[in-house]
């Protein structure tokens, strides 16, 4: 039988073990994909150790989405082949109950009963079994030869296909202005790469006035892009938001936010909240833990859509992948400004993720390479 190697993740005591393990096998329904690369995910050793309380069932093999080669596929397949390049998702719903899902190697979710069986195993490893519905062709011609991407390139997509699950369920259209705040993180920066890439115009918050600088260089072309240095003051950052997305004072149409856990007694929320026009709309999409307060008279009386989002459907991906292979929303450094800071292989893991987390902020990733 034939074998690869592999990190298992045996307790949240302990640091990742590497070992052998046999190559998994495409049952029907399922892919076995080459592993090719993932970006590291900056708070990955905080789930890992449990400080944060991620449903997890150990052991198990953790990861991310991740860019891979088709290995072998099941019976059942009908467009999938051997050899082609893929994005593999690590969103597994339940077939029976699509409404219900994990992070396949990182989040039992709301179906723990798919990560204590079948879809526990993630991407940290050679080789790696997913759904079949999970897994996008992507186009070698298009992304490497007309485009001139690489691997680490196309190891970014997770980046903007976040937050394009939320700007998408609260319909980002083109001329729309959107906060996105904080917007100095990764999947903050993403949203503002994805939501330019919509058509939409940009109000950029947070309190990194040196990526936010650099940000609004990358993206001066657009003519479509604002940044604003947060002050803390709720009704000064609403009056500066309101101002800041040139709608003669009416306010904005929407607002994303991609807080992150510590981000609790933040006051960016209700600034935000404020500056939104009647009708407007919210999409939380961050991990505070715990709770926030909401102007509950503000949401009412500006009749606000506010509403949670946990990632996104397969239709949203195949749209994603559409607007990368036509150039909607073009990927590389000169574009997005994301770059690769490191790359490790199976042994480095553990450096890998210190640097992920050190390298938290927007246009830095850290690639796993198996």
């Amino acid at each position: 039988m034939a074998t690869h190697h592999a990190l298992v993740l045996n307790s949240t005591s302990q640091p990742l073990s590497l070992e052998t393990h046999p190559i998994p096998t495409a049952t029907p329904g399922s892919i076995v994909v080459k592993v090719l690369g993932s970006s590291v995910l900056p708070y990955l050793s905080s789930v890992l150790d449990g400080t944060l309380p991620y449903a997890l069932t150990t052991p198990l093999v953790p990861g991310s989405s991740c860019i891979g080669r088709v290995h072998a596929v099941g019976a059942d397949a009908v467009s999938l082949k051997e050899g082609q390049l893929v994005f593999c998702d690590i969103t597994v719903r339940a077939r029976d109950e699509p409404d219900r899902a994990i992070l396949m190697g990182l989040h039992g979710g709301a179906a723990m009963r798919l990560m204590e069986g079948e879809w526990r195993d993630g991407t940290f490893a050679e080789y790696a079994k997913f759904p079949m519905e999970n897994c996008f062709v992507l186009d070698e011609e298009v992304l490497f030869g007309k485009m001139g991407l690489g691997m680490e390139d196309l190891c970014t997509i997770s980046n903007f296909l976040v937050p394009f699950g939320g700007l998408t369920e609260i319909r980002i259209a083109p001329g729309d202005t959107v906060i996105v705040a904080p917007a100095t993180g990764k999947f903050g920066g993403g949203a503002v790469t994805t939501a330019l890439a919509m058509g939409a115009s940009v109000v950029a918050c947070g309190r990194n006035e040196k990526t936010l600088t650099a940000m609004a260089e990358i993206f001066a072309h657009t003519g479509r892009l604002t940044t604003l240095i947060l002050a803390g003051d709720v009704l000064t950052d609403t009056a500066a938001m309101v101002s800041a997305s040139g709608n003669g004072g009416k306010g904005v149409d929407a607002f994303i936010d991609f807080s992150p856990a510590s981000a609790n007694s933040s006051r960016h929320i209700s600034a935000a909240l404020g500056a939104l026009k009647i009708g407007g709309r919210a999409a939380f999409m961050g991990g505070i833990p715990g709770n926030i307060e909401i102007p509950y008279g503000l949401m009412m009386m500006k009749s606000l859509r506010i509403q949670g989002k946990f990632m996104y459907s397969r239709e949203t991906i195949v749209r994603f992948i559409k607007m990368i292979e036509k150039g909607n929303l073009r990927l590389g450094e000169t574009n997005t400004g994301w770059k690769t800071v490191g790359r490790f292989g199976l042994e480095g893991i553990e450096e890998a993720m210190k640097m992920a987390a050190e390298e938290s902020g927007w246009g830095r990733q850290v690639v796993f390479i198996p």
